[in-house]
């Protein structure tokens, strides 16, 4: 019997006891993460901009644009006559001899560093704003709430007809010129985390980039 016992002994303490795993070094515990550091977005301060476009045109434009640029005069003067709500300005000189594609900058976007948007279109949409509207009775409505006699509001209706054609322009293959958008945000940052251009109604944003020099 004892002499039994012993093999039965040795087998129990051979399967039994093995050595204790080490755990890896030099790697991360299971279960464990890595906080990554949050990027920090790129600061562009409000200043000029450019933009070479995939079709080849180039555009320039200070964001936002001072109403003292004389682009603006009328479109301003039209605004005070109507009490129009005022709007930030952009107005684009878009040069494209080199291009291949109509450039009719149909929207910049621009964002801080909250990602809030800030979006210019077209400046028709302003002027059709600044219009007065036609009432039942013969006489026009102000966007302040005047009512205008109908000889005034037809005059400033007309006038604001001719400016919205006269900004229907865009920068034709071979072709440059001026192009305004506006934005009801008036109260913009110092500064953004990127401006978008959508060159074309068809295409896509580009990212502008602030002048250098």
């Amino acid at each position: 019997m004892k002499l039994l016992l012993a093999p039965l002994v040795l087998i129990m303490l051979t399967t039994g006891c093995s050595a204790p795993t080490n755990p890896p070094t030099g790697g991360t515990p299971a279960g464990s993460e890595i906080a990554s550091p949050e990027a920090t977005p790129t600061v562009l301060p409000v200043a000029k901009f450019e933009l070479k476009t995939q079709s080849g045109a180039k555009i320039e434009f200070e964001l936002p644009t001072p109403v003292t640029e004389p682009a603006l005069a009328k479109l301003e003067a039209y605004r005070k006559k109507t009490g129009g709500k005022p709007v930030t300005y952009v107005v684009a000189d878009v040069d494209n001899r080199n291009g291949t594609e109509v450039v009719n900058m149909s929207q910049i976007n621009a964002f801080d560093r909250e990602g809030r948007e800030y979006t210019f279109s077209a400046v028709r949409q302003a002027i059709e704003m600044w219009k007065p509207t036609y009432r039942n009775d013969f006489e026009y409505k102000a966007p302040d709430g005047r009512v205008l006699d109908h000889a005034t509001g037809s005059a400033l209706n007309d006038e604001g007809s001719e400016l919205y054609n006269a900004n229907l322009n865009d920068a034709g293959v071979a072709g440059r010129a001026k192009i305004i958008l506006a934005s009801t945000d008036v109260d913009l940052p110092t500064e953004f985390t990127r401006v978008s251009v959508q060159p074309s109604k068809e295409g896509s944003g580009e990212d502008a980039i602030p002048v250098q020099g």
